[in-house]
């Protein structure tokens, strides 16, 4: 129910790629990317090493809730999963060693020391001041409640898998209310603008025709983004925003003289100023 959490997990993808030594392989919610067997054994349908954004369990406290509002967004997990197989090794053309990374031998150990790696990655980019997709990120949390790491492996038919979850919980802004124009600044209307930008390779490309564009759109991205501002859309009076926002009911909203007076609404189309004044 979350726009903000959307936003935020997109951001978080679109942080990350390019910026740790899994390069543009960064999942959006990859179902499957790290799977546990019905045996218990780990495995990955990745063809290289990874890492999954995932938004997870979200709570509310009472302290956070307004009478019945769904607005806040509380405290939620973002989970950053990183793996690495032992078919994702390369063999060094020089040496002819297989390989994690160029001069770093695929061992156990330095399975382990790419998720390290990749893990203080993660964090450098979603701290990164030039990084506008992570201001974004940011711009969403209202702060860290806490920090967790865990570590996996296994072996899925002699397949060797190390992995390691990030888990990270923060306290989200509050949601925009449907009917209310977003201001510039706030941070969902940056990412619209932001994730507007978004291009994926041309199929039509014809290399030879000047006219014709390498990349067009993310027609994905456009897709969603259709969706989540029209669930901002339309226009409401103040007292339905003020009962939207809150939770109230219309009762409520008539003790608190939220409520316009009457049965119908009055719509004001002339002012007269008593005594001559301007």
């Amino acid at each position: 129910m979350s726009l903000i959490r959307i936003a935020a997990r997109i951001a978080a993808v679109q942080a990350l790629r390019g910026r740790t030594l899994v390069g543009d392989n960064v999942l959006d919610s990859q179902i499957g990317a790290l799977d546990v067997a019905a045996d218990g054994s780990l495995r990955t349908d990745e063809d290289q090493p990874f890492i999954s954004v995932y938004t997870d369990g979200a709570r509310i406290e009472d302290d956070d809730v307004v009478l019945r509002a769904f607005a806040p967004n509380g405290l939620t997990e973002f989970l950053f999963e990183s793996g690495i197989t032992s078919a994702h090794i390369v063999t060094d053309a020089e040496t002819a060693v297989s390989v994690v990374y160029p001069g770093i031998p695929a061992t156990d150990a330095n399975f382990e020391f790419h998720l390290d790696i990749v893990a203080r990655q993660i964090g450098d980019a979603l701290s990164d001041p030039d990084n506008e997709w992570a201001e974004i990120f940011r711009k969403f949390v209202m702060r860290f409640e806490k920090i967790e790491r865990v570590r996996t492996s296994g072996d899925d038919s002699g397949v060797k898998l190390a992995a390691q979850q990030l888990k990270v919980t923060v306290m989200l802004v509050a949601e925009p209310v449907r009917g209310v124009a977003l201001n510039d600044t706030h941070p969902l209307a940056r990412f619209f603008a932001k994730a507007a930008t978004l291009t994926v390779p041309n199929p039509a490309h014809d290399p030879d025709d000047p006219d014709s564009p390498a990349t067009v759109p993310d027609p994905v991205i456009t897709a969603q983004l259709a969706l989540m501002q029209a669930q901002l859309a339309g226009v409401e009076a103040d007292w339905q925003t003020a009962l939207r926002r809150h939770g109230m009911t219309r009762t409520e909203g008539e003790n608190l003289l939220l409520m316009p007076q009457g049965d119908e609404e009055v719509e004001i189309t002339e002012i007269v100023i008593a005594g001559g004044g301007e």
